[in-house]
């Protein structure tokens, strides 16, 4: 995968890729989980607190059927890239558990940083901060 794709390729075109190769839906989450959780910089070079101190947040079962592949493989790319820390991104989930009924997808994920000022293309000390 990581022949085939750049550490900054969109998870939605590798979850595109990965299903016309016949993953299902809960295959390509654990691929993305791990091809983005290991994108993460190694320890000690300055990443966010997420891929330093935390080991890979893996969904629990109450998270696994709400979140769709795209939408939480675009919360590890989140951490991954620096742009939230652990509660950054335990406090993203936790928003889309409550504010989103039924399925959580890439767009709900997506307007949810936008709304709390987080986005992936901003760094820890870049972004805004909202009160």
């Amino acid at each position: 995968m990581r022949e085939r794709f750049a550490a900054d390729t969109d998870v939605v075109e590798v979850e595109a890729y990965l299903s016309l190769q016949g993953y299902d839906r809960r295959q390509i989450g654990e691929i993305l989980s791990l091809l983005y959780s290991d994108t993460a910089p190694p320890r000690g070079s300055g990443g966010s607190e997420m891929s330093r101190h935390a080991p890979l947040r893996v969904q629990g079962p109450h998270e696994r059927g709400r979140f769709t592949a795209e939408a939480w493989g675009y919360l590890v790319m989140l951490g991954g890239s620096g742009a939230v820390n652990l509660n950054d991104f335990e406090q993203l989930v936790e928003r889309a558990l409550v504010h989103i009924d039924g399925r959580i997808n890439l767009a709900d994920i997506r307007g949810i940083a936008e709304d709390v000022g987080l986005d992936d293309g901003a760094m820890d000390g870049e972004r805004s901060q909202v009160h």
